[in-house]
């Protein structure tokens, strides 16, 4: 006896089918998402744990595949950064901007170190990090150094370095506090004092020149004003140093190898001018205008009128 099977039943089952394919499909695929990437090689040291666990967050595992380099931060490195920068690794894994900060760390082809030039290399972030090589000093990057070389994941080469590299403008600046800015050993008295001493020597002259007093009589007669530019170039000077969520360095010697403000200079003169204009010589220019500022009153207060 054959029976007629109805529309509405076959189409049942076939969506009940279809469900179960799919259903099947999503559990295969959640599975296979949640399967952890067993790393075997370099990577899988002990000292790499906060890498595994950033790469697990970004799920940038499985992209660390085929020719690649990477320069992998140690523990000891996260620990550094969490000194220096005052955020712990729990605070930098929560992140908006931790895979870019990751994939600023691999270059899209395997590089041993003796085949490493100094240049720029572009990194799978997009940036270019800059690479210095020598015999001598071995390999850098961004100023990092790579500290074991030539370790293997797979086909991937690990250059282990005791730093975490940051793009620009990607984290704050290294912290420092008021007392390593300001006390005796610090970077910003002589630089503040040096500043402010050569804007007064050169407004000290141009005044004698126009009006014929002396320096201690302009000094006493436009108080308020000479306090006001005192304060103003220091504030300028110092402003960056307690403001480092952008990333600026403010210390004049360490400027020039400071990837925010080449950003922010590049294409300009400015880059050419600092080869000039160094901070030995800003040092030296503001060390000699203290001198003559302190000599200038010596000499006028002995003659009893101004030198010029």
């Amino acid at each position: 006896v054959l029976r007629r099977t109805s529309p509405s039943s076959s189409s049942s089952r076939l969506t009940i089918a279809r469900a179960a394919v799919a259903s099947a499909e999503a559990s295969s695929a959640d599975a296979a998402k949640a399967a952890p990437v067993v790393f075997t090689g370099a990577l899988a040291d002990a000292r790499f744990s906060k890498l595994r666990q950033a790469l697990e967050v970004t799920e940038l595992t499985g992209a660390l595949t085929g020719a690649l380099t990477v320069f992998a931060p140690t523990d000891a490195a996260f620990e550094k950064m969490s000194t220096e920068r005052s955020l712990s690794f729990e605070e930098l894994a929560q992140r908006d901007n931790l895979k870019e900060i990751l994939t600023y760390h691999v270059l899209p082809s395997a590089v041993k170190a003796e085949t490493m030039k100094s240049g720029e290399a572009k990194t799978l972030n997009g940036r270019s990090m800059t690479v210095v090589s020598s015999t001598s000093g071995g390999v850098t990057v961004d100023g990092v150094k790579v500290v074991e070389a030539d370790k293997a994941e797979g086909d991937v080469v690990v250059h282990v370095v005791d730093e975490v590299v940051f793009p620009a403008f990607s984290i704050n600046a290294k912290v420092q506090t008021p007392q390593e800015i300001l006390s005796f050993e610090g970077w910003a008295p002589e630089v503040i004092n040096g500043r402010v001493a050569m804007i007064g020597f050169v407004l000290a002259l141009g005044g004698e020149f126009a009006t014929g007093q002396s320096f201690t009589t302009q000094a006493f007669g436009n108080f308020g004003e000479v306090l006001h530019t005192a304060f103003v170039w220091s504030l300028a000077s110092l402003a960056p140093a307690f403001s480092s969520n952008e990333g600026y360095e403010a210390n004049p010697k360490k400027i020039a190898g400071s990837k925010e403000w080449q950003f922010v200079i590049r294409g300009s003169p400015i880059p050419e001018l600092l080869k000039v204009l160094t901070p030995e010589a800003e040092m030296t220019n503001g060390r000699a205008a203290m001198v003559g500022i302190a000599s200038m009153i010596v000499l006028e207060t002995l003659m009893g009128h101004a030198l010029f």
